[in-house]
């Protein structure tokens, strides 16, 4: 039976409660596909923060902790923006998949997931560094689960250095791999060590990511969200291939 005891996330579920007003709950759903999932569309109509929280992992009370500071973050700068790409992006981005060999079809399918997964990627990954710094520094008891949590994700986001080059456009899996790259560095900074970058150091990604981590540590205390995301948007070159969308009430 594996170990759904989160005890050492407390201080941040108290936390969470605190400026939501509204109470935590976990729930177990062994179907994800990745570790937790926080339902913030949901808050105002269930009177609740549910976190669904997949029972199988390692890292249970880093990732409920976690969940709980994104909740924590949401209620301290109410922004609601969706990162978007542009109808002029993917026309550009479905022609660099044809260009590429695929047919018409099959490019619009790639170029929709991929400009949606790398713009997920991009509003999560640099708050989540902000986040995970704010966890290591102020929630000691979580260390431990947090370090299993970097151990558990590191080979997932090293395959993204296997994708064969000629399937996708170069900027857009050199921007994956670059968000990958800056969660690992941030990662060594934390523990002290050198092996979740190193993969990445190999390949050529010293600089962009240290640049990008720079841009998350430099950051004012008070950074919103949009302000880290568009800092990495400038400093990956992707001002032109993603906009900030506010949904209508």
């Amino acid at each position: 039976m594996p170990d759904t005891t989160y005890e050492q996330a407390a201080g941040l579920i108290e936390a969470a409660e605190k400026i939501s007003h509204l109470p935590v709950r976990v729930t177990w759903d062994d179907t994800l596909t990745v570790g937790a999932v926080l339902h913030l569309s949901e808050a105002q109509w269930s009177s609740q923060l549910r976190i669904s929280v997949n029972p199988k992992r390692p890292d249970i009370p880093y990732l409920v902790g976690v969940q709980c500071a994104l909740a924590i973050r949401y209620y301290e700068q109410r922004e609601s923006k969706h990162l978007s790409s542009p109808a002029n992006c993917l026309a550009k981005t479905v022609a660099e998949f044809v260009a590429l060999g695929y047919d018409a079809d099959t490019a619009k399918m790639f170029a929709d997931k991929m400009l949606m997964g790398l713009g997920s990627q991009l509003r999560s990954a640099a708050p989540l560094i902000k986040l995970s710094a704010h966890i290591h520094k102020d929630y000691p008891e979580l260390r431990d689960s947090q370090l299993t949590h970097f151990l558990v994700e590191k080979d997932a986001g090293e395959q993204s250095l296997n994708i064969e080059p000629a399937k996708f456009p170069d900027w857009l899996l050199h921007s994956h791999q670059a968000i990958n790259g800056a969660t690992a560095l941030a990662s060594d900074y934390l523990f002290n060590r050198t092996d979740f970058f190193e993969p990445y150091k190999h390949c050529g990604f010293e600089a962009v990511c240290t640049g990008l981590v720079g841009d998350v540590t430099g950051s004012k205390a008070d950074a919103t969200d949009s302000e880290l995301v568009n800092a990495w948007l400038k400093r990956l070159a992707l001002t032109d291939r993603f906009e900030w969308i506010t949904p209508s009430l």
